[in-house]
């Protein structure tokens, strides 16, 4: 939900909410937000305590998130649409919906505060979820049982990615026969059947962990090997708060722990904005459809992402690798990707031209199509098509079209939708992306599993909880909540053109592609 299915469907939410990518982008920093909030509390309280309640309690949490997040499919007002030729002389006009610019204003407080829960019960799962596991097992088999439990939070994200691709080919109304295909820009796939079913899910998965005991059965032969089984039991002493600050200190003290902190903040500061923008920018540079653009970017990160951390959490395992060893592995850098681009965006950041200088072409109504010439135009209007031909999705006498490539009749023509394999999705650029973009997943999560080794080898063992609820404190405030946010104001500076609705500034309708690259 968190990390996969949402981010495959953001620009779909920004269509159907006239939302900007910076306020998309808060709704994935709202998860981190509500983690940072209860963070420290759940890991310093939990840590003495019956872990698999906090954690079971916290998957609740995150089922209850999904439900909510999928309540505006139901509240706000229907979404509608008109379909017209918009063509040079009898252009479509973009209608006035005063509920629907109100619409999304309260229809983001419920994806805002939907990801703040998930937050709270996300915090329990990565930090005493993992501690619980580590108590329970032998030291050797650690990093492989942890890289299982981190690869499921991996897998998921691909899932979720595949999932919300599929869904978006479904129209938002499932029961509903529209005359629309899901190439065209009216269309607004079912964006919220993935949160619902994620929510029940949630639910209902949280009952057997809510079911596991304090401690497993001979946890101490498990843990003799690096303290002792009298440490274990002082380990449930009660806490005290005035030893907070202590414990913070502590940690903020262990060189080793601040720096592969500051390390995995930094690393996350791309790859949560990846993880957010990753599918739109698919869809937007490569002219994929946002169905098309979720299951690539998902498989990507179901393939890469998953096997980069098994792969580092088997090499330990396998090996037995000491401390420093481990922390030699933390040198592996990402590998930087770089591909070429193509800039389609108009000249001087102007859609009109003399071919289509008559034509009262209304910029507010983006419904692009693809000119014979290869090259897509804003809409039918603004490529100066006059006709529409016999197929319905085909338009004629286009005279941007004729005027670009110089030959006239046969040529001059356009169909709906983005040219596709034009641009950047030519001459194979898509297939070196997707393979410069593995390596650069697999090497990324190939060091998360070394990572985390280090961190709970360098502190006390009755640390572990807490140093990491400080860890990822750390990794939130300075990588996953800015991140979204970065990337998403560098989608909103290239935007070539805003819609409007009344009057207020609404979604995206393209962007410059050379600058966004």
């Amino acid at each position: 939900l968190v990390n996969g299915h949402v981010n495959a469907i953001i620009s779909t939410i920004e269509k159907r909410f006239d939302l900007s990518s910076t306020e998309s982008g808060l709704i994935a920093s709202c998860y981190d937000i509500g983690a940072c909030v209860a963070i420290l509390s759940v890991t310093y309280i939990g840590a003495h305590g019956h872990k698999p309640l906090w954690v079971g309690w916290g998957v609740f949490l995150i089922g209850v998130s999904g439900i909510l997040f999928s309540l505006p499919h139901f509240t706000a007002p229907m979404y509608t649409y008109t379909l017209t030729n918009n063509t040079c002389g009898a252009s479509e006009i973009a209608e006035c919906s005063v509920n629907s610019a109100r619409s999304h204003r309260y229809a983001i407080w419920f994806f805002y505060l939907a990801f703040i829960i998930a937050g709270f019960g996300g915090a329990p799962l990565y930090s005493l979820g993992i501690t619980y596991m580590d108590e329970n097992v032998g030291q050797r088999f650690s990093s492989w049982y942890i890289g299982i439990l981190v690869t499921g939070s991996i897998i998921g994200p691909g899932i979720g990615f595949l999932v919300g691709g599929a869904f978006l080919g479904v129209y938002t109304y499932p029961e509903e026969q529209v005359a629309i295909l899901d190439s065209n820009e009216a269309w607004v796939g079912a964006w919220w059947m993935g949160a619902l079913i994620v929510g029940c899910i949630g639910v209902l998965s949280s009952l057997p962990i809510l079911m596991l005991p304090r401690t497993l059965p001979d946890v101490c032969l498990n843990i003799c090997q690096f303290t002792s089984c009298q440490l274990i039991t002082n380990h449930h002493r009660v806490y005290r708060y005035r030893d907070f600050p202590k414990c913070v200190l502590v940690l903020l003290r262990n060189p080793v722990f601040v720096l592969v902190s500051i390390a995995g903040a930094v690393d996350s500061i791309l790859i949560s904005g990846l993880a957010t923008f990753g599918a739109k920018y698919i869809e937007t540079i490569f002219g994929l459809s946002a169905t098309d653009a979720g299951i690539a970017f998902g498989a990507l990160a179901l393939v890469g992402a998953a096997g980069g951390q098994l792969l580092g959490g088997g090499l330990i395992t396998k090996f037995n690798i000491r401390m420093t060893w481990i922390l030699r592995m933390t040198y592996m850098a990402p590998v930087v990707t770089c591909t070429q681009y193509h800039d389609a965006s108009p000249s001087g950041g102007s859609f009109v031209s003399t071919c289509n200088l008559n034509c009262g072409c209304d910029l507010n109504v983006y419904k692009p199509v693809c000119g014979a010439d290869g090259i897509t135009y804003y809409s039918a209007c603004f490529a100066g098509c006059s006709a529409v031909g016999t197929a319905g999705n085909t338009y004629e006498n286009c005279t941007c079209v004729s005027a670009t490539t110089g030959v006239a009749t046969n040529i001059s023509s356009a169909t709906t939708g983005v040219c596709s394999g034009s641009g950047c999705g030519a001459g194979g650029m898509f297939a070196l992306f997707c393979i410069l973009m593995f390596l650069f997943m697999v090497f990324t999560f190939l060091n998360e599993a070394s990572a985390l080794q280090a961190s709970l080898r360098c502190v006390a063992f009755n640390q572990r909880s807490f140093a990491i609820g400080v860890q990822w404190l750390i990794i939130r405030l300075i990588g996953t909540i800015p991140g979204p946010l970065i990337i998403g104001a560098v989608f909103d500076r290239n935007c070539a053109q805003w819609s409007l609705n009344c009057g207020e500034k609404g979604s995206c309708s393209t962007y410059n592609s050379r600058e966004l690259s």
